[in-house]
């Protein structure tokens, strides 16, 4: 019953908004009555806490299986498949990325101090993952190389990932080139410096 109110809170958290998605909705949504959520949580903010929660944990999964399954492909697939993957995995789950979008944006500060140490951990994985993949293919690399590659692609990931809900799918998949041929860019640049 827990990961049906979770999965009914994410719903209609992506239709109606923090305010809008009332205890009701969700408990008719599962068909209860709205005291019997309070027997999992303590309150609505504790049950978006916990869909939030799992939005992240999900997108943090996600972006670990790519990096697992291309493990032996050149860098610069690796990262267009992480790119790749961020489209795939929220345009799969709309109703989730909506979710997430509102639950950004919700005056729950928990949920504001929540995504910090998120991030925190999430972009401490990823630089681990790319300085290690960039090492492993650079061994000369500088710091403030890798540190200019990784922040290059965390931009282009941040950008991919609004336009999901930016642009129609035509115009996305312009995107996804256009975010391929900019990594292409980077790794030209890089390989013309340090392979000779």
């Amino acid at each position: 019953m827990r990961e049906k109110l979770i999965n009914a809170a994410i719903k209609q958290y992506a239709l109606h908004g923090y305010h809008g998605a009332t205890v009701k909705k969700i408990a008719d949504e599962v068909g209860i009555k709205p005291p019997s959520i309070y027997f999992f949580f303590k309150n609505k903010e504790d049950l978006f806490m916990a869909a939030f929660k799992q939005l992240l944990d999900n997108h943090f999964k996600k972006m670990e299986s790519i990096s697992k399954e291309n493990w032996d492909k050149p860098v610069e697939e690796i990262f267009m498949a992480m790119i790749q993957g961020i489209v795939s995995h929220h345009k799969g789950d709309m109703e989730g990325t909506n979710a997430y979008i509102s639950l950004v944006t919700s005056p729950i500060e928990e949920i504001s101090k929540y995504l910090y140490h998120h991030m925190l951990r999430y972009n401490e994985w990823l630089v681990d993952l790319l300085e290690t993949l960039l090492k492993s293919k650079y061994p000369n690399i500088s710091s403030p190389e890798m540190d200019r590659i990784v922040k290059k692609f965390v931009l282009i990931g941040n950008g991919v990932f609004w336009g999901i809900k930016l642009y129609d799918e035509e115009n996305l998949e312009e995107q996804l080139v256009l975010a391929n041929q900019i990594i292409h860019a980077l790794f030209e640049e890089v390989n013309e410096k340090y392979i000779q």
